[in-house]
């Protein structure tokens, strides 16, 4: 076996799980390879023999030369391969309706054509689609399993040399920018620096490449990448936000509207009472069936943050949500939309939603500055909430002039956070999905229905939207691991990296709202790395906006250095500042809105995590020869 196959930081997989399932190539001897486990950090170490018998009987896997669909999903394929897997699915289904699992010539021929009149085109052969159900039934009846293959199809290797490619790629970048280069030019600037090398090295020439290689190789790439490159990112944004009036669409999923607003009502701390304020609520609607798609309500003002937390409660079934709240309505929309459109909030905008477009698959739509009926769905779901949910409800705010004298919204409220959740999610389920819409005799829920048998919607795998739907941003890797929140995040893994591909900038995913560890994408092996906080016992189940406001109250406190032990106390002391201010709060006559205090405390935030309970690696703290008057009354540091 080639010593090359065995290089440091590949990862590869075990087909069997033993030793583990993944892990990366952390040494190369002569002998032996070091292995370490990419989930807990294990170490093996195999001989090269042993090495080679696995991998000559196939039971290892290289992540990044692996010609399976690996961990992609359905909404990773492009749009062709979508529509062909939802075609062949088609077949399948109804022959599994029909109760035919044998198929054969005789038994599926009916079904077949049955199918192909109602799809308008040529019956498959029964014996393709006797192969679409073996690969269905080989993935254990996923729809995976009838994923086109066609990505896999052709060489694997360029046929021109790889010192040709790297001339055209540079060429390239200045085909891509405002100056707008033509291709005859990026031509002449290949052939002149191919012949430049031919005369400097007459021994080993390369081969001019045609007109037509070196454009099919400029060209290659994502059409808003290059169109941003040559035509700017401003015009890129309009063209992502045009759209004729009388917006029409023909199945579900396909324009989901998005958007946020603050509910005119007053709710209270669930446990304490006091008056918590007005929460928020960012939903999804559904512009075909008028569906709510999901929802995320809290005190979380607009950010990217309570976005992401919508887009997973939407994109995700309701069985949890909806067991949570102890109800029995069904709930059937979910799925990942084609096009979302936004509004032009701050929050829309930047690197993040750019980087979750492009790994959701979808496009994000502006909408125009002032048309506001290019969020018609929407913006009407709202004035139905406050016209049938809040109007009748203890605490509603009325605007001046529609109320009585002296009427405060505030002293009036009794419904708990918790109270009002349920009734809105009772209300939507039970109610305003079964309510004809305006313009059709139908209700939300039956178009949702009927459209879902014509379109299958394939149900997402919640750890990876959730990967997707965390934060991103980019760090530089240094030796000491990774800076971000004005903390270091390092680990073995991270190490093994630095070796590997030493300084450079990395994606990184995060949970704003627990900041104790962050994501690390290994480009070449293309997976995600946990890497731990190094002051873990602070940062666990610690969110963004909490720690800025940790950082500043030590700021004032004139606290010079960025100390662990500080900000573990500041951060107790404010826990504790809250509490009694909700006990105060409780003794008032009137009472005065906390919903800062209830950001803080995540009122209405889900739990997001990604990975098992670390809490038993939290730092002990001796806090007896610090010299600080700060008493902790009791209080746990955890």
């Amino acid at each position: 076996m080639s010593a090359e196959l065995w290089e440091q930081g590949v990862i590869i997989e075990f087909n069997k799980g033993i030793p583990c399932h993944r892990a990366m190539v952390r040494s190369v001897g002569k002998a032996e390879v070091v292995l370490v486990d990419i989930e807990n950090g294990t170490v093996f170490r195999l001989s090269r023999e042993e090495l080679g018998t696995v991998y000559t009987s196939g039971g290892i896997k290289f992540l990044a030369e692996s010609r399976d669909f690996g961990d992609l999903k359905f909404i990773d394929l492009s749009e062709i391969e979508q529509r062909e897997t939802n075609r062949k699915y088609r077949y399948i289904k109804r022959l599994q309706e029909n109760g035919i699992s044998k198929i054969t010539e005789k038994s599926a021929r009916n079904t077949i054509d049955e199918v192909a009149l109602e799809l308008g085109e040529k019956a498959p052969h029964w014996q393709s689609v006797r192969s679409w159900y073996a690969s269905f039934v080989e993935a254990g009846l996923k729809i995976r399993g009838l994923y086109p293959k066609h990505r896999f199809k052709g060489h694997r290797t360029p046929k021109i040399d790889t010192k040709v490619i790297e001339i055209i790629e540079d060429a390239a970048k200045r085909y891509y920018t405002l100056s707008q280069s033509s291709m005859a030019s990026v031509v002449r600037n290949v052939e002149a620096k191919i012949m430049s090398h031919n005369l400097d090295h007459p021994d080993a020439p390369l081969q001019k490449p045609t007109y037509h290689t070196v454009q099919d190789r400029v060209l290659r790439g994502l059409y808003q990448t290059k169109r941003k490159g040559r035509h700017g990112a401003r015009v890129l944004q309009a063209e992502l936000a045009k759209a004729l009036s009388g917006i029409t669409t023909t199945r579900v999923l396909e324009r989901i509207e998005l958007d946020h607003t603050q509910l005119d009502i007053h709710v209270l701390h669930d446990d304490y009472k006091t008056l918590l304020g007005r929460p928020y609520i960012t939903a999804l609607i559904d512009h075909y069936s008028g569906m709510l798609l999901g929802f995320q309500m809290s005190f979380e003002e607009p950010s990217y943050a309570s976005v992401c937390l919508a887009c997973l409660n939407a994109f995700l079934p309701k069985d949890d949500c909806m067991k949570e709240l102890g109800l029995n309505s069904l709930w059937p929309a979910h799925g990942v939309p084609s096009t979302l459109v936004t509004d032009n909030g701050n929050e829309f905008w930047g690197q993040k939603f750019i980087a979750v477009a492009d790994e959701l698959g979808a496009v994000f739509q502006y909408c125009p500055i002032r048309k506001g009926n290019y969020k018609s769905r929407i913006e009407r779901f709202f004035g139905i909430v406050n016209a049938l949910v809040l109007d009748d409800l203890p605490g509603v705010v009325r605007k001046i002039g529609k109320c009585g004298d002296g009427y405060d919204a505030r002293q009036e409220a009794v419904l708990t956070f918790s109270e009002f959740k349920r009734y809105f999610v009772k209300w939507v389920t039970e109610d305003y999905h079964h309510t004809p819409l305006e313009d059709s005799d139908l209700t939300p829920y039956e178009i949702w229905a009927s459209s879902e048998e014509c379109f299958p919607v394939p149900v997402e795998d919640k750890e990876e939207l959730t990967t997707i739907l965390l934060a991103t941003t980019t760090r530089t890797l240094h030796k000491g691991g990774i800076e971000i929140f004005s903390m270091n995040y390092d680990s073995s893994l991270l190490k093994d990296l630095y070796r590997r591909d030493g300084p450079r900038e990395v994606t990184v995913k995060y949970n704003p709202f627990d900041i104790g560890y962050i994501l690390v994408l290994d480009q070449i092996n293309k997976v995600y790395l946990k890497v731990d906080c190094l002051k873990y016992s602070y940062a666990s189940n610690l969110s963004e906006f909490e720690h800025k406001k940790i950082r500043a109250a030590a700021k004032v406190a004139r606290q010079s250095k960025f100390d662990n032990l500080n900000l573990q106390k500041t951060k107790v002391q404010l826990a504790k500042e809250r509490e009694e201010y909700h006990a105060r709060n409780a003794r008032r006559n009137k009472q005065v809105t906390t919903s800062k205090a209830a950001r803080s405390d995540k009122t209405g935030v889900p739990n997001i995590s990604l990975v098992v309970d670390n809490s038993h690696r939290k730092m002990k703290v001796d806090f007896e020869d610090d010299g600080d008057n700060l008493s902790l009354n009791g209080w746990s540091m955890g």
